[in-house]
């Protein structure tokens, strides 16, 4: 079967996760070092958009190729935990990305053009270094270093919907609000340790990327990108598989306002 555009590979759509809830759901992680109150204030991210991926990658995105991989037909199974979410983004998601992010260094790289940027991998969180024990579900690391020894550039969090959702953000419930705060106070603590200044929280729903401001907690978060949807390379859309590659290509740039690290 002939290659496609790296646009068209990270246009696909992804399947729909069925859920089934335990009966009483357990709460967002806590730990000592992090708490909902940590995060002071979550501005939008408005850059974070399918036009400014365009405008950056577009050529890229349209010259790099590689072979196609479709999406398993069998409906997945549903999901009762964050351990068995996590286990469907690495069946559906991570190695799309890992693949998607070669092609473009490889195509980068053949051009010569690969100024200021350190190719990256993405991965389980333990790909990268771990700290005190603190590890992410998953790692955007540096190649060309030892495995398990890169920082790691834009911490990822994957929550099913029932215990973490943008509607919570919102909700008259207290209790809830705090557990949306609380979520990304987790995320925050991994950028933090990694100084780093992207990441993102990933659900059966939803992805919602983060840019860190400073250390006192303050967040822009992008608006979030429905899980499932897809698109193609004549109508392209912001899929979770384009959002999450250009994660990838933020987490590479070593250099400028917009480098990986704080």
């Amino acid at each position: 079967m002939a290659n496609v555009s790296l646009l068209s590979y990270l246009q696909y759509a992804l399947p729909s996760i069925p859920t089934n809830p335990p009966p009483r759901p357990s709460r967002n992680t806590s730990d000592t070092a992090y708490a909902a109150t940590d995060i002071r204030i979550t501005a939008t991210w408005h850059g974070f958009t399918l036009n400014a991926i365009l405008h950056k990658y577009g050529h890229l995105l349209a010259q790099a190729h590689l072979p196609p991989d479709s999406m398993p037909t069998s409906p997945p199974p549903a999901i009762t935990s964050e351990n068995a979410l996590r286990s469907r983004v690495a069946e559906y998601v991570i190695p799309r990305i890992r693949r998607g992010l070669r092609a473009g260094f490889d195509h980068l790289t053949a051009l010569n053009q690969m100024h200021g940027m350190t190719s990256v991998s993405f991965e389980v969180g333990e790909a990268a270094k771990v700290i005190d024990n603190f590890a992410p579900a998953t790692a955007y690391f540096a190649l060309n270093l030892p495995d398990g020894t890169s920082w790691n550039r834009a911490p990822g969090g994957s929550k099913p919907s029932w215990i973490w959702n943008t509607d919570m953000a919102t909700n008259p419930n207290p209790g809830l609000r705090s557990e949306f705060a609380q979520a990304l106070s987790q995320v925050n603590w991994y950028m933090r340790q990694h100084h780093a200044r992207y990441g993102f929280l990933l659900t059966d729903l939803e992805l919602v990327v983060s840019r860190r401001l400073d250390d006192k907690g303050y967040l822009e978060l992008a608006p979030p990108i429905p899980f499932t949807p897809g698109g193609s390379a004549s109508q392209p859309r912001l899929t979770v598989l384009l959002a999450l590659w250009y994660v990838g290509m933020l987490a590479a740039n070593d250099q400028g306002g917009d480098r990986w690290n704080m």
